[in-house]
């Protein structure tokens, strides 16, 4: 059934939408917004990404959007994608209309531009994101239901466009269980038994480790991240993101990502940092995580100054960590030479103290100079 969502776009969208699509009649292309920001505009849910799709070439389309609202434009030349980033926030991607094909499992697409809607939603991960509607001035709203998008959002079900969508992109394994999780929804029966075949299958392991942890990512910045990983649990899907790796309630600690990511690192252990390096996150924060995990690992109060982002992690970490645990050592190795120590003798000491800071024994510099003296 196709139905017109003029009056569920919120306003601050519609006037800048209604916009693009008279520039895009005035260049004879057709357009509409598709995939996700449909499903969350007739559920009145809040959005900023939003994918518009035209039947040609939408580069001046683009342009036409930073003219109009600043902000700037980026093309990622191997798809025809442009991204713009408005001032306000908003952001759309644009997409000129395509078929895909997969030449082998888990591969990057092949793409082929197709002047149709249809060819364009097909391609989309999930009935519940291949929905769209037209932004021209005369059809402006007016959906486009091709696969039964509007039913299953009603009812609340998961469902894959074709039997080989998970072998073709793996990833959209984990996209699965994060929209269940954030919507509350459930998998349809075929497309349920279908992932437990492709976990099976290990189809994870077919796609590159970056794309994988990227998408492992998105999962770390849901509000619903227990829903999430419980039924990445009940699928057996989190050992594709990391052996041993398990929901803990530590995470509800924080919304943050980067503290979420260091939470689990922590968590694993000794093989937190290979899983860390895996993740391939920017060095700065990686080396940031591995000091958080270095004082896990050692139960000693640090040498030297922590950073706000890694006490945040050592606080949802180990809970009813004495005030002090997290100062830097409240001694330093030329003291312990002061009082006749050399070698490894400085080096033991310095550990007992900073054991004691750690675990609340010492909560000054007097007392840890007493300490040392009495020790």
């Amino acid at each position: 059934m196709n139905i017109n969502l003029s009056s569920d776009i919120p306003k601050k969208y519609r006037e800048q939408l209604y916009s693009v699509g008279a520039y895009a009649k005035k260049l004879g292309l057709s357009a509409w917004v598709a995939g996700g920001a449909v499903r969350d505009f007739y559920l009145k849910r809040p959005t900023l990404d939003i994918d518009l799709a035209f039947s040609g070439n939408q580069e001046s389309v683009a342009g036409f959007c930073v003219k109009q609202w600043g902000g700037g434009k980026r093309k990622f030349s191997q798809f025809g994608t442009f991204r713009v980033n408005m001032v306000d926030g908003l952001k759309f991607d644009m997409v000129r209309t395509r078929k895909e094909k997969y030449p082998y499992p888990g591969s990057l697409p092949q793409v082929e531009f197709s002047p149709k809607i249809k060819d364009d939603l097909f391609r989309r991960d999930f009935t519940v994101n291949s929905w769209c509607f037209s932004i021209l001035p005369d059809t402006f709203g007016q959906t486009y239901d091709a696969f039964g998008s509007q039913k299953d959002i009603d009812g609340g079900i998961i469902r894959i466009l074709h039997d080989k969508s998970f072998l073709d992109d793996p990833t959209r394994m984990l996209r699965a269980t994060r929209f269940a999780g954030r919507f509350g929804w459930t998998l349809a029966p075929k497309t349920e038994r279908l992932l437990r075949e492709a976990v099976k299958g290990e189809y994870p392991l077919l796609v590159t480790r970056e794309r994988f942890s990227r998408e492992f990512l998105k999962v770390l910045k849901e509000e619903k991240i227990k829903k999430i990983f419980l039924l990445m649990e009940k699928y057996d899907m989190l050992k594709f993101a990391w052996p041993g790796l398990q929901w803990h309630d530590a995470l509800l600690n924080s919304q943050d990502v980067q503290e979420r990511v260091g939470i689990l690192v922590c968590m694993l252990g000794a093989s937190g940092e290979d899983f860390l390096r895996s993740l391939h996150l920017p060095k700065e924060f990686t080396q940031e995580i591995l000091g958080a995990w270095k004082v896990t690992r050692e139960k000693m109060s640090p040498l030297g100054s922590l950073s706000p982002l890694q006490k945040e992690i050592l606080k949802a970490v180990v809970p009813g960590l004495p005030p002090m645990a997290l100062e830097p050592c409240f001694v330093r190795g030329r003291e312990l030479k002061d009082l006749g120590l050399a070698g490894r003798r400085i080096s033991g000491a310095l550990d007992r103290v900073r054991q004691a800071q750690w675990a609340g024994e010492v909560k000054t510099r007097e007392e840890a100079q007493a300490f040392l003296k009495a020790h």
